[in-house]
């Protein structure tokens, strides 16, 4: 393996490990930091990888990546939505947990809106 792949497996080690630290501390800002710094950290990474002509994905792997993001919501969907019903349900024994269900529901209400946005606008550019 090449030296400079290595920096593409610390990049996220020093993420974790220096937002693990932050929240232990309980320092919101210093995690927000934490992860602005990643991001920029990243997006310079894959700029100069981009610029020695190295490829990160192919066709194949961007379409995995689609079908696995997909999925992965999907199955978040799914168990958001059984937890909402079970929160709607328990609520009304537990009134301790109405709260809980109004962030699940207020959840749900801003994927549907989001899902909805991001389709009509897609179907617009593409």
């Amino acid at each position: 393996m090449e030296r400079w792949r290595i920096i593409g497996y610390v990049i996220p080690a020093t993420t974790a490990s220096l937002l693990a630290v932050a929240l232990w501390m309980g320092n919101a800002p210093l995690a927000l930091g934490v992860l602005a710094g990643a991001i920029g950290a990243t997006f310079l990474y894959s700029e100069w990888v981009k610029g020695r002509g190295e490829v990160l994905s192919d066709e194949r792997m961007l379409r995995i990546d689609e079908i696995t993001s997909r999925r992965t919501l999907q199955v978040l969907v799914l168990i958001l939505a059984f937890s909402v019903v079970s929160l709607a349900i328990l609520s009304q024994n537990y009134p301790s947990l109405r709260s809980a269900y109004y962030l699940s529901l207020g959840l749900m209400v801003l994927i549907a809106i989001l899902k909805i946005s991001l389709k009509r606008h897609y179907s617009r550019v593409m």
